[in-house]
């Protein structure tokens, strides 16, 4: 009798855990490659208990195979959300230009990138006195942003110039005739062949150059806004159980959460007193 009644107990907690993982919607999680990075976020997103993950590697499960929602990441992936096997799609990690210029349907993405008004709100709180920040671009885009932003940060004098593909000449130029080098996330500009250059010359001319992510800081450029691999994870979750509470796709954003990346050592020979990337960070949110 007690076996039985033992039996009767099992059978009442382990069903309706089955239930609870056969409703819930399937998330199929596609990554470019596999790395430590990558198979975190797989194993995080795995973690949640609004949806059960599968996870592939550069490519779409077979038709048969396919799940309730699409999850893509980085820029390399984007040609594969043009399926129309899914009701929604969502792109971590892609570029917020890139993205928007594919125009998908039924798709949401958290960009890789910081808005530049970030940036530049960094660069007021970092400089106390007013300096000329050099800005060479190349899509039109970045033109728009920092001519509207121009009164909002009366401390900071904009050199905004127009350049060409891999154009480390007209970069150099900036530099000279600027306190600070701001680099958008344009990889027309700023890439592999291109980084090493710009980064000496603003070594020579005694320029502080602000990245546009974390591997900049990295690589020698002062300071920058990023988010962290959990914050943004995060904050996909919420777009996610966003969807499938009221079946309306979030609007694509940047991350809202944030932290502050310095390289100390430039600031060092730079001659810039800086404060730590904890009170920066405060300072920024409350400002």
């Amino acid at each position: 009798m007690k076996k039985l009644l033992h039996g009767i107990l099992l059978f009442l907690i382990f069903i309706p855990q089955v239930f609870s993982q056969i409703n819930k919607p399937v998330v199929d999680l596609i990554l470019p490659t596999e790395t430590s990075e990558l198979e975190y976020i797989s194993k995080k997103l795995s973690k949640n208990n609004a949806f059960n993950v599968t996870t592939y590697i550069n490519a779409l499960p077979k038709e048969e195979n396919r799940g309730d929602l699409l999850i893509i990441v980085s820029d390399k992936l984007l040609p594969l959300m043009n399926t129309d096997s899914y009701p929604a799609k969502f792109a971590l990690y892609v570029n917020s230009l890139n993205f928007k210029s594919k125009n998908l349907k039924a798709s949401a993405a958290l960009f890789s990138d910081q808005p530049i008004q970030r940036q530049l709100l960094l660069l007021s709180h970092i400089f106390d006195k007013k300096i000329i920040v050099g800005i060479p671009y190349y899509n039109d885009f970045y033109k728009s942003v920092l001519t509207k932003e121009a009164d909002n940060f009366n401390d900071l004098e904009f050199l905004i110039v127009k350049t060409e593909i891999n154009d480390i000449r007209t970069v150099s130029k900036v530099i000279q005739n600027s306190d600070v080098l701001l680099a958008t996330p344009e990889k027309k500009i700023y890439n592999s062949q291109t980084i090493r250059s710009i980064l000496l010359s603003s070594y020579r001319h005694q320029t502080a150059v602000i990245g546009p992510n974390e591997g900049f800081v990295t690589a020698g450029a002062l300071a920058s806004v990023a988010s962290s691999s959990d914050q943004y994870i995060d904050e996909l979750i919420i777009m996610i159980e966003d969807y499938i509470e009221t079946k309306k796709l979030p609007e694509s954003r940047y991350p809202k959460n944030f932290i502050i990346k310095i390289n100390t050592h430039v600031a060092e020979s730079l001659g810039i007193s800086i404060s730590s990337e904890d009170q920066l960070l405060k300072i920024m949110k409350d400002d």
